[in-house]
């Protein structure tokens, strides 16, 4: 490295790796992840959805907000 060059802190020179600055890029990047076989926090996500579809519908009460504090009292003594 000659003097007059600083280093940068991210090095954007080798072309094989896509940098996506944008919304819409980082979308597309958690899509080819996802197709890729790289789930993430996909799975947790998706459980508790089903969970809260399930549960609202068995009693339209579970997502009251009091009902999500006395949840999270309930899990935070266990956690």
């Amino acid at each position: 490295m000659s003097q007059n060059t600083k280093p940068s802190a991210l090095d954007r020179s080798d072309e094989r790796v896509r940098h996506d600055d944008t919304i819409g890029g980082a979308i597309r990047a958690f899509f080819d992840r996802v197709k890729a076989g790289d789930l993430g926090v996909l799975p947790v996500v998706i459980g508790l959805v089903v969970i809260s579809v399930v549960f609202t519908s068995l009693n339209p009460v579970f997502l009251a907000p009091n009902n999500l504090v006395n949840l999270l009292f309930d899990c935070a003594t266990v956690g």
